[in-house]
Parts: C-alpha cells; structure tokens; sequence
C-alpha cells in the first residue's frame, strides 16, 4: 500500500487522540455501521448489492436506457452522483487530496469491516469526497463516460492503489468492494 503523501498535496500531520475519544470515537463508528440500515443514513429503496465493478456496469446501461423515466430518491443531481461515484473510484487509482487522520481512519476501517460482513453499504449519500466540488448540473453523457472510464480504469489497473480517504490503505479487492457498496448504495435511491 502506498503510505508516502499522494501527489495531490496531501498535508495532514498524524493527529494525536486521548484513548478516550478513540474509544468514543470506536463505539460511535461500529455503532453507526451496524445499525446504518436501520438509521435511515441512505434512502435503500431497491436495495441493490454489488458484489463487483461489473455489477455497477450492469446497472449503468439500465439507468441510462430509462432516464425518461427516472426518478432521483436523493438530493443530487444524476450527474452529481455519476461525477461523485467516479471521482471516488479514481481516487484510488490517483489519490485524494486530503484524507481524514489515521486514527479517524483506523476506526472507519473497522466500519468499512462492518460493511464487508453484511455484504452492502449504507451511508450519508450526500457526504462529499475530498477534493474540488462537484456541480449540480452538467451534460450527462460526459458523466455515463466519466464513471464507465473510472471503472475501466481501475479494473484495468496495475499499480499501486492509494489510501481511501476515510479507511485508509485497503486491499486492491478492498478498494473495489468499497467502490462497488457505494455504487449500489447511491443506485438504490434512483429508480426508473
């Protein structure tokens, strides 16, 4: 895994933590990942699981073959999300430019395990990944290219994948099951 600052200009200094805010910190993230589904944190309406990039892929052609049908369960924009989806799949591929404290991301990680053993995510679908903000609006055809280009990438990709913004070093099988859970999370809310 790649432990160097990436090339975006990450400058985070490891951030030191009482035990006590870990352990706070701990129950509150395991707390939040197990009962996630029940909290209402993502509207999962179709409850869609992808157990791969393929998966997503498969869902991509459905959405783009019925947007005159569409309906957007969630704040954003289809292109927000498709630019949002595809912005966080190259993050690992090319970094992020900030990414939270390790030991916030140590923590997160034993949510990201949370979300591995139940076989789906289920977050904030309006948190923001690091780096520029994503429009509103914008042409759609270039976000369907956006993501599909993102997700070819990294299925295609040989080198060495960055920290994940939130769990920090993952796995290259990791990386795509975070990618994938958020795919599904966000696809769950859109429906046609």
């Amino acid at each position: 895994m790649n432990n160097k600052n990436n090339e975006l200009g990450d400058q985070h200094a490891p951030t030191k933590m009482s035990r006590k805010s870990f352990l706070r910190l701990s129950v509150g993230v395991a707390a939040a990942a197990g009962l996630g589904s029940l909290t209402g944190c993502s509207n999962n309406g179709r409850a869609l699981r992808f157990d791969s990039l393929n998966d997503a892929l498969i869902e991509l052609a459905l959405i783009e073959n019925n947007l005159d049908t569409l309906e957007m369960q969630q704040e954003w924009t289809l292109y927000k999300v498709l630019n949002h989806l595809a912005k966080t799949c190259e993050g690992a591929m090319f970094g992020f430019p900030e990414t939270d404290p390790p030991a916030v991301q140590a923590v997160q990680y034993i949510g990201f395990q949370a979300f591995k053993a139940q076989g789906y995510m289920s977050h904030d679908l309006t948190a923001p990944v690091p780096g520029p903000e994503i429009a509103d609006d914008g042409p759609l055809p270039e976000a369907f290219t956006r993501i599909r280009n993102a997700i070819s990438d990294f299925q295609n990709f040989t080198g060495e994948t960055f920290p994940h913004f939130a769990y920090g070093n993952l796995t290259y099988a990791e990386w795509e099951l975070a990618n994938a859970f958020h795919m599904a999370d966000h696809f769950s809310s859109l429906t046609y």
